[in-house]
């Protein structure tokens, strides 16, 4: 917490005692939780593509856990939930991006680690980096331990996930499917606790797959992908998502990805609608080409069908507006409640550029005092003035062409 006690119980502290009380009503009452979640998701408004979001039973208990564990986590949450953007925060983010490798064994079309020598930036995040800032940075509720890089390649992936887990915050990450299995990674990665395993897909046959993902093997990817989802569904809840980058050599497949993810056994779907540019120009340029018609009404109402009458979740990502500088509520909120930690240990804004060397704004040795140290609050004033970096400007609506 970045300001003082007494402060936080001036502005907050009515709020902290109450939310302690129902965190402890759901702790000692688990079942209460799991009929309001149950409840809220036949509340979901069914005439519309929805976005994705983690298993609520299980990311709230997690949640729970981590705040009844951790009280300053809990207050940080607070402020975070009540704070306004501006130049000086007084929290810290609630979840950070973990780049654990920033090499990868594709050549995507869409990606900049294909124009990388050898397809590295850096080298993998050492665990005693990864284990440092999570010590640090104990207000921490969820970490993406995902970045450029396929995860999987980094032989210390598994031990980063159990050492979030163990704190109670939940974990995403991200993989391309071409290693789940080598020395049975699939099954060590769902037992490892992670939240979820998003699962990057972007071709329904192997024409279109391998396109796109080159150095991949399509027949493979869809073997493994149904051996993981034959492991995870075993178990209590869904672990795995398919995860569709909608582009212009598959954007006629839509329909097809959901047939092939339940063929590997898949109670996920999201399909991805925007193309970033990692913050360069040459990749403005290149992804420009490859970006997507938004779905039209028919293919929504089927989507929306499926959704109704299917064993199987579609939702949407990237279709929103995007931000606008002519507001403070539509400005970009990662400068001012997100980072992104690379694999050599700097801090970058966010996954969309993933790269310190685009945007580098500071240490992460020392997170809590470059969050608020000169970089950043430059970073944020250039925001608040409407002054977008360039690096920043394909998330803004004011910039497209």
């Amino acid at each position: 917490m970045l300001i003082s006690e007494e402060e936080f119980q001036s502005k907050y502290g009515s709020q902290y005692k109450q939310l302690l009380i129902e965190i402890n009503d759901y702790l000692s009452n688990p079942g209460k939780l799991k009929d309001e979640v149950d409840l809220s998701k036949k509340n979901v408004d069914s005439f519309q593509l929805q976005g994705p979001v983690p298993d609520q039973y299980s990311y709230r208990m997690m949640l729970y856990r981590g705040f009844d564990k951790y009280p300053d986590r809990l207050r940080n949450y607070i402020i975070a939930q009540n704070e306004t953007k501006a130049i000086i925060r007084s929290h810290i983010p609630t979840t950070i991006d973990v780049e654990p490798a920033s090499r990868c064994n594709y050549r995507c079309i869409m990606c900049s680690v294909s124009e990388r020598d050898g397809g590295k930036r850096a080298d993998d995040l050492t665990f005693e980096n990864f284990k440092n800032f999570m010590e640090k940075c104990t207000q921490i509720v969820e970490v993406k331990i995902q970045g450029m890089g396929e995860p999987l390649l980094n032989k210390h992936l598994f031990d980063m996930i159990q050492l979030a887990v163990e704190r109670y915050v939940w974990v995403r990450t991200t993989v391309n499917g071409s290693l789940l299995h080598v020395r049975d990674k699939a099954r060590r990665l769902i037992d490892s606790g992670v939240g979820e395993v998003q699962c990057s897909f972007d071709g329904a046959t192997k024409e279109v797959f391998e396109k796109i993902r080159l150095n991949s093997n399509f027949e493979k990817v869809v073997q493994n992908y149904t051996m993981l989802n034959s492991y995870a569904n075993k178990l209590d809840r869904p672990y795995t998502r398919l995860w569709v980058l909608v582009q212009k050599h598959n954007r006629h497949q839509i329909l097809q990805f959901v047939e092939l993810a339940k063929r590997m056994e898949f109670r996920r779907l999201t399909l991805t609608m925007s193309l970033g540019d990692w913050g360069e120009d040459r990749w403005n340029e290149n992804n420009k080409t490859l970006q997507p018609q938004n779905l039209n009404d028919d293919e929504l109402k089927q989507l929306i069908e499926i959704n109704d009458s299917e064993d199987i979740e579609v939702t949407l990502w990237g279709a929103a507006n995007k931000c606008s500088y002519k507001s403070l509520e539509s400005l970009c909120p990662m400068p001012f409640n997100r980072a992104f930690i690379s694999s050599d240990y700097r801090i970058s804004p966010c996954g969309n550029l993933g790269n310190p060397e685009v945007m580098d704004l500071g240490d992460a040795s020392d997170f809590k005092k470059a969050w608020n140290g000169p970089n950043y609050r430059e970073f944020r004033q250039a925001h608040l003035n409407g002054n977008i970096p360039k690096c920043c400007q394909n998330c803004y609506k004011e910039f497209m062409v």
